[in-house]
Parts: structure tokens; sequence; C-alpha cells
């Protein structure tokens, strides 16, 4: 009786160290936050990919495995602090386009004026040739025509030109003075998603 009892003990603790090693080998599956030893070591596990890396969002972080999905949700993330960065230059960009602004409108009305002004020269000269008997006063009035013609051709194309310049730096303009709002948010976004995709055990 005391033998049976002494195998039926001795068969227990055999079998519960069999159960508790089983568990030991489960404990390494690889998923987010799971520490590695070899930077830039790649794996997947379920379809998942993995790399070796450290999670630049976490102050003093060591080498764990991070999901493909969650490194480039922190690659967006970094991208927009750089760009938040950089709107310390925003003053400055403002100020230029305003120098170009001021010169394009200038340059607009001058050519505005210079175009009506030859719009009018060549009706007053046309009304003169059509009225005048003399040979040599209606070749020249239709020389100065013909020249008038060609700078009202010449001046509409710059004026058109400067015009689009001038609507487009508004546009810049406009965009510039919206650009902290919209790249706050993108800052704000860009942090959740790799919270998100970064999180332990994903």
């Amino acid at each position: 009786m005391f033998r049976k009892v002494t195998l039926s003990i001795a068969a227990a603790v055999l079998v519960a160290g069999t159960v508790t090693a089983v568990p030991a080998q489960a404990a390494t599956k690889i998923s987010n936050g799971v520490a590695c030893s070899k930077v830039n070591a790649t794996t997947k596990v379920s379809g998942y990919s993995y790399r070796c890396a450290k999670n630049t969002m976490v102050k003093n972080s060591k080498l764990t495995w991070l999901s493909v999905e969650c490194l480039a949700a922190i690659k967006s993330y970094d991208a927009a602090l750089k760009a938040k960065k950089d709107l310390s230059s925003v003053a400055t960009q403002t100020a230029e386009l305003d120098k170009q602004l001021t010169t394009a409108t200038e340059a607009l009305t001058k050519t505005t004026a210079a175009l009506d002004a030859a719009k009018e020269q060549i009706n007053k000269s046309r009304a003169t040739m059509n009225l005048t008997t003399n040979a040599a006063e209606k070749l020249a009035l239709s020389n100065a025509v013909s020249k008038l013609a060609n700078a009202i051709l010449i001046l509409t194309t710059s004026r058109s030109k400067l015009d689009s310049q001038v609507k487009d730096l508004i546009s810049k303009k406009a965009l510039l003075a919206s650009a902290p709002e919209q790249i706050n948010a993108n800052v704000t976004d860009s942090k959740a998603s790799a919270n998100l995709l970064c999180a332990k055990g994903f």
C-alpha cells in the first residue's frame, strides 16, 4: 500500500514538472514591446512583420520588437514634429511673401495703366487717321497704330502673368497663415495613431 502511494506521488510530481515547463516557452511570443537584442532584426508572427528597434516616442527606450505599422506611424509622427519645428520660420516666409506681393501688385497697377493708355491712344490715332487726307500723316498714324497694337498685345500678356502671380502669392500667404493650425492637428493625429499601433501586445 505504501509503495502504491509513493509511486502515485512521484507520478504527480513528474506530471506537474512537465506541465509547468510549457508556459516558459510560450512566454517568448513576439509582439510590440517584447525585448529583443539584435538591432534591425526582423521576423514574422501570424502574418505580421516586426523589427527590433527602439521606440523613439518612449524616453530612454530599449530594443524591443515593433510592428512595421508601428514604425511607420512613428515616422509620420516624427515628420509632423519636424514640420511643427519649422513653423518658427513662418514670420520670415510671410514677410518675404508680402515683399513679393507688393512688388507684383505695383507692377500690375503700372502695367494696367500703361495698357489703358495704349488703348486710349490707339483709338485717338485711328480717329485722326480716318479724318486726315494727308497721305504722309496717314502713313505715320498707321505706323503708330501698328506699334500701339503690338504694345497692347505685349502689355496684355504681361498683365495676365502679373495677375496670376498676385493671385498665387495671395493663396500662398493664406496657406501659410493656416499652417500652424493644420500642423498642430497633424501632430495630434499622428501621435494618437502611433500610440494605438505601438500598443504592447499588438
